[in-house]
């Protein structure tokens, strides 16, 4: 037979280990997509600060140019936001050299 001690507790290797945040106050960010539809704004969000975990999950205060309100959200809801591309400079009209 084994050598099981009856009772003991079988730890994991992450057991006691302390979780980090992904995302940094000043960071974009944006909704996840895999979270059903909401009642919040599209788009880009800033991380305003990183808040304790709570139940087991880390969560942040956030918040977007079109809403006049900061949210709490869980970081399992939240995606790195995609950089806005600037426009190119062949698309911008320029004046034209001639005199």
């Amino acid at each position: 037979m084994d050598n099981i001690i009856a009772g003991a507790v079988m730890r994991t290797p992450h057991a006691g280990a302390v979780a980090s945040h992904r995302f940094a106050a000043g960071h974009m960010v944006r909704l996840s997509r895999a979270i059903p539809l909401r009642n919040a704004a599209a788009g880009n969000y800033e991380v305003l600060a990183q808040l304790p975990e709570r139940d087991g999950d880390l969560q942040y205060r956030i918040k977007s140019d079109r809403e006049p309100y900061q949210r709490i959200v869980k970081e399992g809801e939240l995606e790195q936001a995609i950089a806005q591309s600037m426009p190119e400079l062949s698309s911008v009209s320029r004046p034209s050299a001639a005199s």
